[in-house]
């Protein structure tokens, strides 16, 4: 009696590599599905994975120079609210100087009036030295920093933001300050000053407010740039990197059916080579 081993063993290697293939997919596919990442291991898309790392690069590069940006746009802010505070400085001048010159002003209410008004220059005053971030929100000399735009980060366009020349603003005829006379021998009184030199003031602070506007509407657009920009960098990182759901649930349900159909086979085969091999043992025991 002859008997063929030769189907069987092939049919249990056969089974015995598919099953194994199948393993190392279905492993794949829980890999991707716990991790929410299609590339696990640079054997997965080594390619994928060297153009996702550049642009993962750039997103960071661009999130920094947008917070610098941001920073410099809280300069121009804080600057700008320093100079809104001291336009209702002056306005106020304005109401107690006319006021002060009203026919029926007493003398107890004038004397009130010139109390404030000294008063008001020194707040004007105080607003010369203020700082952010120990940068000089206004100076009368030229105090710059360069705010980089660009994705690149440190090269490219730039934007300037300085402090602002506050006290050449309040100056009278360009040489009389509205608010350092207040605390100098020479002070400007209530009654040496007139309606068209405040208004003259004013518009010279109000020009320092269109220059610093001028800028922070800059830095604003930069800023809208910059976030759209890093939010197309991660886009684009997340269509190499991140798996799609929906697809590897549908593979994972495949993988797995293959994995027991693999095993059923496997243990079929096996069980064939136990019935050839019992078949021996016993055509062996009846010579």
């Amino acid at each position: 009696m002859a008997l063929n081993l030769g189907g069987g063993s092939l049919s249990s290697g056969f089974s015995t590599l598919q099953l194994g293939n199948a393993q190392a997919m279905l492993t794949q596919s829980l890999m991707r599905l716990s991790s929410g990442q299609r590339i696990n291991s640079p054997s997965d898309d080594p390619g994928g994975l060297a153009v996702s790392m550049k642009l993962k690069h750039a997103a960071t590069v661009t999130e920094a120079t947008k917070r610098n940006v941001d920073n410099a746009l809280s300069f121009t802010d804080t600057q700008d609210s320093a100079l809104e505070s001291v336009a209702d400085v002056l306005d106020r001048m304005s109401t107690i100087q006319v006021s002060y010159g009203s026919g029926t002003a007493t003398t107890t209410d004038k004397a009130a009036y010139a109390s404030e008004f000294k008063e008001l220059q020194k707040q004007l005053n105080a607003f010369m030295s203020e700082t952010f971030n120990s940068m000089s929100l206004f100076s009368t000399t030229s105090n710059s920093k360069s705010v980089y735009i660009s994705t690149s980060g440190n090269q490219g366009a730039s934007i300037s933001i300085s402090s602002l020349n506050l006290s050449g603003a309040l100056s009278i005829s360009g040489s009389i300050n509205l608010g350092s006379a207040a605390t100098t021998a020479a002070a400007i009184t209530i009654s040496s000053i007139s309606i068209a030199d405040i208004t003259s003031v004013i518009n010279q602070v109000a020009s320092l407010r269109a220059t610093s506007g001028a800028t922070a509407s800059r830095l604003q657009f930069s800023s809208d740039f910059l976030d759209t920009s890093k939010t197309n960098l991660e886009a684009a990182n997340s269509r190499i990197m991140d798996v799609d759901i929906a697809e590897e649930v549908t593979n994972y349900a495949k993988y797995n059916v293959q994995v027991y159909a693999a095993s059923a086979a496997l243990a079929q085969a096996n069980l064939n080579m136990g019935i050839v091999l019992d078949l021996l043992n016993l055509s062996s025991s009846r010579r």
